[in-house]
């Protein structure tokens, strides 16, 4: 006499032998971004030239006193936003990390990358009110940024809507733009 199969456990078994095969699949699937060990610096508190200004963050954040009232106060702040890949090709980790700064009622966000065992940040803007979705590598080097900026005519005080991906790459010791898609 033949045993009985209940169809749910063969379903079991193929989903179990799928999840195996994919992630032998993922684990050959090339080199990592990573390279050279976990990045050993701390960007909550390190300094970042924002448009010209220094500004040295405390536990992932600052206060610039403007005035004598309480809302006299310009604040900059580390996001979660944060990615930890060799992004200049030289085999070290490197850090980026978003940045925003108050400028009036809104704030503009900022593109940071720490090479490894540096002490200096490159910052470029990325924006006033933009929403920054995502960071990742790009496998030509450099950062891919994935965010959500104003369509055009849109004032700034409305919540971002249209969706862009921008790559900024070092150059000449420089993070600069070198691509990307969606809305400029």
């Amino acid at each position: 006499m033949k045993p009985r199969t209940n169809g749910s456990s063969s379903r079991i078994a193929a989903a179990i032998a799928t999840f195996c095969l994919a992630a032998g699949a993922a684990g050959c699937s090339g080199p990592s971004h990573v390279k050279g060990g976990p990045f050993t610096g701390d960007p909550a508190n390190f300094t970042y030239d924002l448009d010209g200004k220094e500004v040295t963050l405390k536990s992932g954040a600052a206060e610039e006193r403007t005035g004598d009232k309480p809302d006299d106060v310009i604040a900059t702040d580390l996001t979660g936003a944060r990615i930890d890949a060799d992004f200049d090709g030289d085999d070290g980790t490197d850090c980026a990390v978003v940045v925003t700064r108050d400028a009036g009622p809104l704030k503009v966000h900022y593109l940071a990358v720490i090479r490894g065992g540096s002490s200096d940040a490159m910052t470029v803007s990325l924006g006033k009110n933009v929403l920054v979705k995502n960071l990742a590598p790009d496998p030509k080097g450099g950062v891919i940024v994935t965010m959500l900026v104003h369509d055009k005519d849109v004032p700034e005080a409305d919540p971002p809507t249209v969706e862009v991906k921008k790559v900024f790459s070092i150059k000449t010791g420089k993070l600069v733009a070198t691509g990307g898609t969606g809305a400029t």
